[in-house]
């Protein structure tokens, strides 16, 4: 029989144990948020990665994404199918976007919806944003606007930006709903006060075009500027426009260069499609390489059939053309 001494200290180790767990984790949040990837993958393997859903979820996140460590779909699946063993609500999400997306598991619209669903009994906005998202482009069910924007607002009553973003666009274009920039901005702006990349873009667009405010470019540069920072590609994609063109700013052909580069490899094929006429042409202080073009007009290409995207702008397609040709 165990004596008194024997349990307190196993009560003191576990406990120890306990701490230190917490404190990777912790520790591991802040660096995520400072976008020290390497050390953040490194306290969240240190942390209980076998127990603890949350940093399941986020492990794959991260191997999803490559931020840390080599992307690797595979390993991401396996974390979100770990996570959502333990009911995490938004793995059930993540594994919805790798059956909807058929990166690494094959495309299956009907388990993705499953998942979805699963996600949003449990709680996920992120899930009920996704299944909007799905029922407005008809992914899989028959397309219904309504039901999209009933999905959407329940997700932002939840506290997910990404479906006041989806909401403002609606509004922005007229998608489903009237018109309506005010709309919008107010949108908007309550995703952009969260940080939302998405949504900085968003307002960044109505000031770049003068929609329902004043014309602005050099703020939408600024708001291009800190959604890019954030990691969104279009937003990035955005910025080296305004490089180009002078838009709100100096013109920089470096930083025009710098930016369609980091949209292209973050999964921009609009910029991946620039990036081939950069360097069919040899702009931005490129010299020609038709290798390099062909590889970047392949990759778009790649990109906007996974997109689902229309084909791209005559340019491209000609210079695709010539490709073919020799």
């Amino acid at each position: 029989m165990k004596t008194v001494k024997q349990i307190l200290c196993g009560c003191l180790i576990f406990l120890a144990a306990c701490s230190a767990f917490a404190g990777n984790k912790e520790a591991g949040k802040a660096l995520y948020d400072q976008k020290k990837y390497s050390q953040a993958l490194s306290r969240f393997l240190k942390a209980d990665a076998s127990r603890d859903a949350w940093v399941q979820n986020r492990l794959g996140n991260m191997y999803l994404l490559g931020k840390g460590v080599k992307k690797d779909p595979k390993i991401a699946f396996q974390w979100y199918t770990k996570s959502a063993a333990q009911n995490y609500p938004d793995a059930y999400s993540n594994l919805g976007r790798m059956y909807e997306s058929g990166d690494y598991v094959g495309q299956d619209y009907q388990k993705a919806l499953a998942y979805y669903e699963k996600g949003e009994e449990l709680g996920s906005g992120e899930a009920v944003n996704n299944l909007g998202f799905i029922y407005e482009k008809g992914v899989g069910v028959k397309q219904d606007q309504k039901k999209s924007i009933d999905y959407y607002l329940k997700a932002a009553g939840m506290g997910n930006t990404s479906a006041l973003c989806n909401l403002g666009q609606k509004y922005m274009y007229g998608d489903g709903v009237p018109e309506n920039y005010e709309s919008a901005r107010k949108l908007f702006d309550a995703g952009s006060d969260h940080g939302d990349a998405c949504c900085l873009k968003g307002l960044a667009d109505l000031y770049a075009e003068g929609l329902g405010v004043q014309r602005d470019p050099a703020g939408a540069f600024k708001l291009y500027e800190k959604a890019a920072q954030t990691g969104s590609e279009d937003a990035q994609r955005k910025l080296a426009l305004a490089y180009e063109h002078g838009l709100g700013v100096k013109k920089n052909a470096s930083e025009a260069f710098r930016w369609y580069q980091e949209a292209a490899e973050n999964g921009s094929s609009k910029a991946m499609e620039r990036m081939a006429r950069v360097y069919f042409h040899g702009q931005f202080g490129q010299k020609q390489d038709e290798a390099k073009a062909k590889m970047w007009l392949q990759r778009a290409e790649k990109q906007r059939h996974a997109d689902r995207m229309p084909p791209p702008d005559v340019a491209d397609t000609l210079i695709m053309r010539m490709f073919e040709e020799q």
